[in-house]
């Protein structure tokens, strides 16, 4: 494996160890912030995002990260959201990619509420391969890592590792949960435009999670939710998580106006494009079901 021969034992353990300690120290200086009341001034704008802001507490991960790839001197270039601010260690040359959402929430934190706050990281080889993921919920004090031997989660408090699994639904007629980010007109607009009618054929039981972004990945490889749908979706809110989708089985998908669709990838320095329709989703089932719906509705306009 093109991995294991570019990145030894013991440097793949480095990146592990880095991964746990920055999330685990987010975590712990978020909840401090916050308890103090801080993290929310504006800071400014973000690039091709109008219904968002960058605000105090997106600093807090990007700065602990920078300091723990020195620490343990990790040459990296890891992407980030604000145009301009990307984490170099390693000159022109990094030995590693990183793609980093220091706080995803932010929105939800600046009108305080306590819901949906993480942190999100994940490391690629020179080859855009995944390497390891991490996401940490900020509320429940709980890590989801994705690494080569499996996908499991920490609960910090408790000090308990479970391993996790994707969902075993394997169609719409069953009470399957569906996501995507609804809080903006920005993408639930178009989502409800195609989508509407599709959600009134399902099971009585199902769900319409309206959240997404990049910690949504997540709960897609612990059976939380059966398919994240999105248009326009930023790719600084795909890269940092959807690997540890991929590693729990899932497919993510680009798809174009005929039902066409391909694996999507990671592509660095390119975090400020969108990508047009994002399909993530373990069951082939499913992913033809919603995929037909879509091709359907835009052939007929």
């Amino acid at each position: 494996m093109k991995l294991k021969l570019e990145l030894h034992f013991m440097d793949i353990q480095k990146i592990k160890n880095l991964l746990i300690e920055h999330l685990t120290e987010t975590i712990k200086e978020v909840r401090k912030k916050a308890a103090n009341e801080n993290g929310r001034e504006v800071l400014g704008d973000v690039i091709n995002r109008p219904e968002d802001v960058e605000i105090g507490i997106d600093r807090v991960g990007e700065e602990i990260l920078e300091k723990l790839l020195k620490k343990r001197n990790i040459k990296a270039t890891v992407f980030t959201e604000p145009d301009g601010r990307d984490i170099k260690t390693g000159g022109e040359d990094p030995e590693i990619y990183g793609s980093i959402d220091p706080f995803d929430g932010s929105v939800l934190f600046l009108r305080g509420f306590e819901h949906n706050w993480y942190a999100v990281l994940s490391f690629f080889d020179k080859e855009r391969n995944p390497i390891m993921c991490g996401i940490a919920d900020i509320l429940n004090e709980k890590l989801y890592i994705s690494e080569d031997s499996g996908n499991y989660l920490i609960d910090i408090n408790k000090n308990k590792k479970s391993p996790i699994f994707p969902s075993e639904r394997k169609t719409l007629e069953e009470p399957v949960v569906l996501a995507s980010y609804m809080m903006s007109s920005q993408y639930s607009l178009k989502f409800l435009d195609i989508f509407s009618d599709l959600l009134g054929t399902l099971h009585p039981k199902a769900l319409l999670y309206p959240q997404g972004g990049s910690f949504i990945y997540a709960f897609l490889a612990a059976g939380l939710v059966d398919a994240y749908i999105m248009f326009n979706e930023p790719r600084s809110e795909i890269d940092p998580g959807f690997s540890i989708a991929k590693k729990a089985g899932c497919q993510i998908l680009t798809v174009d106006e005929d039902g066409n669709f391909q694996d999507y990838e990671f592509l660095p320095g390119k975090q400020h494009d969108k990508v047009d329709f994002l399909l993530a989703v373990l069951s082939p089932q499913i992913r033809d079901a919603i995929i037909s719906h879509y091709a359907k509705k835009k052939n007929a306009r």
